[in-house]
């Protein structure tokens, strides 16, 4: 066998983790890089974000453009908001944090024109956070039919990689990371003995025909989206409202993930003490093995997009609106990361335990550029003025995720075909529809309520676990969320210039973990299904924003 570095001999011990990171981005990441959250001012998230056809509200600059038009005087306001999430596995462990932010203030500046034409031509400046990345959940799935290290094997495997291939024991001479074009996580497998050669080379994992295999996960998610928009726009006659905007944003994302599984009756190595040193005896034996991967992830850069809307007031109770959105052009770069520690006991008695822990690129930080574009979006919207109290207003969206596209600039990696398809195989376009509703109850106080329901970008066959899901890094780990839903209130307060408003937004998404991909056995060339846990995430949201006009 190759040589590997080996650990001190131990008897039976407990796990030691530290922090660690990744690899390039696959289609799972870059779907992740291109949702967006209900974002705003209260009002309109109070109104579950329906305000395509009302405009007036600082929030249009990122919804649509048009709405600028509808101001009639200028605008100044901020947003902050409380947000308290929490998320359960399907074991009942939970998980819960608090964050507190800005996640709006801009300024719209009407201008009155002399001319009928033309009464009114305004400019904006905002700045909103669109997406928050910030998310921790954990969980265990307590009885497996597969192990993490079987799926690697086989991979493996099925790209015929060798242990002389793989082997970092050669520092100076072979560098396996960069040199031999392996999967990262073969190479940090195999280096720690979670999969092992036999006699024939072919590849194996710690499982065996009477294992028992238990797993632990925790998924730690920090940063946002940052986007400053700047748009222009006017009416014509009052009846026509048009605008249009420019987005700069900011993508700042960081993940820490760790897995880690529990191995009893495995297949393990067998060494014996001979003096002071350890003998690979060459073969496996029963035993059991405990081991944890941990990643980290850090990724950033910059983009841009751009914004055009169009809101028609035929009458004074009908408003319509419309609009599309570009894809955001990002240039991103990814930090990356990996580290496994891993403990081995042996049954038999003549032999011992042993550690093993290696970290990816020798522990040196893997860097990678690419590009992404992110869904084409589209809105229609109506709103209705009803007794001259009370607003009804409702939005459709469709974002065809199914377009997303992804360069890595390196056709030696994956091509941009090759990507567009996986991305295929796992998203479809989605709609997303939005009713909300607001009632003066005085001249000074109004209330208001919504819903919303996006559905789940999701393909069938990903949901199904019909695809092999490729995730490019050591992170192999992916969650598959299933549809969302918004319910929204709050109140509004206006006198004179002053305005304030309150909303509560909860927010509902479950989703499935995955601990690594369905995959075809290499040996039997049965279809072996992923492990998956259950998440149930909840967030509820204390929005407010204070402004004035002038």
């Amino acid at each position: 066998m190759i040589g590997r570095k080996i650990g001190k001999i131990v008897m039976p011990a407990v796990l030691c983790m530290m922090p660690a990171v990744t690899m390039a981005q696959g289609a799972v990441d870059v779907f992740k890089m291109s949702e967006t959250d209900l974002r705003g001012t209260a009002r309109s998230m109070a109104m579950a974000g329906a305000f395509g056809a009302l405009g007036g509200d600082l929030s249009v600059l990122d919804q649509n453009p048009g709405g600028i038009g509808v101001y009639r005087s200028s605008d100044i306001g901020v947003t902050v908001d409380f947000d308290a999430q929490s998320v359960k596995d399907g074991t009942g462990i939970s998980t819960s944090q608090l964050k507190v932010s800005c996640n709006n203030f801009g300024y719209v500046g009407a201008f009155k024109l002399d001319s009928e034409v033309m009464p009114n031509l305004n400019i904006g400046f905002t700045y909103t956070r669109p997406v928050s990345f910030n998310r921790h959940y954990a969980g265990r799935i307590s009885s497996q039919r597969t192990s993490l290290t079987d799926y690697v094997a086989s991979y493996t495997n099925a790209d015929s990689w060798r242990a002389e291939d793989l082997t970092n024991a050669r520092p100076g001479e072979w560098d396996p990371y960069y040199e031999s074009n392996a999967p990262w996580l073969s190479i940090l497998g195999y280096n720690t003995a979670l999969i092992n050669p036999d006699r024939l080379g072919t590849f194996h994992g710690l499982s065996g025909a009477n294992s028992q295999i238990g797993s632990e996960y925790e998924v730690t998610q920090t940063g946002g989206v940052d986007q400053f928009n700047i748009n222009f726009g006017g009416n014509i006659a009052n009846v026509v409202f048009w605008g249009m905007g420019f987005g700069i944003t900011n993508l700042d994302y960081t993940s820490t993930t760790y897995y880690g599984e529990t191995v009893t009756n495995g297949r393990i190595e067998h060494f014996t003490e001979q003096g002071n040193q350890l003998v690979d005896e060459g073969k496996m034996i029963d035993g059991d093995a405990n081991y944890g991967l941990v990643n980290s992830l850090h990724t950033f850069g910059s983009g841009w997009n751009f914004k055009l809307g169009v809101i028609v007031k035929p009458v004074n109770e009908l408003r319509i609106g419309l609009a599309f959105h570009t894809p955001t052009f990002y240039s991103l770069k990814d930090e990356s990361i990996a580290y496994v520690s891993a403990d081995f006991t042996p049954y038999q008695s003549d032999a011992v335990g042993y550690i093993y822990e290696d970290s990816t690129n020798q522990g040196y930080l893997d860097e990678w550029w690419y590009k992404i574009r992110t869904p084409w979006r589209y809105m229609a919207s109506v709103a209705a003025v009803v007794g001259g109290k009370g607003i009804l207003s409702f939005d459709y969206e469709r974002r065809n995720y199914s377009g997303i596209e992804y360069d890595d600039g390196d056709v030696t990696k994956m091509s941009k075909k090759e990507m567009r398809d996986q991305i295929k195989d796992y998203y479809r376009d989605v709609n997303i529809f939005r009713l909300g509703a607001e009632y003066r109850v005085t001249p000074h106080v109004s209330v208001r309520a919504g819903y919303c329901h996006e559905q789940s970008a999701a393909t069938d066959a990903l949901a199904r676990s019909e695809v092999e899901v490729f995730t490019p890094s050591t992170t192999p780990a992916y969650l598959v969320e299933k549809s969302t839903q918004y319910v929204t209130c709050g109140l509004g307060y206006r006198y004179k210039n002053f305005y304030a408003d309150l909303a509560y937004v909860h927010k509902q998404k479950n989703g499935e973990y995955h601990a690594f991909s369905a995959y075809k056995d290499y040996a039997t060339s049965a279809v072996v299904e992923s492990p998956v846990s259950s998440v149930k995430a909840r967030n509820n949201r204390i929005v407010a924003t204070l402004g004035v006009r002038f």
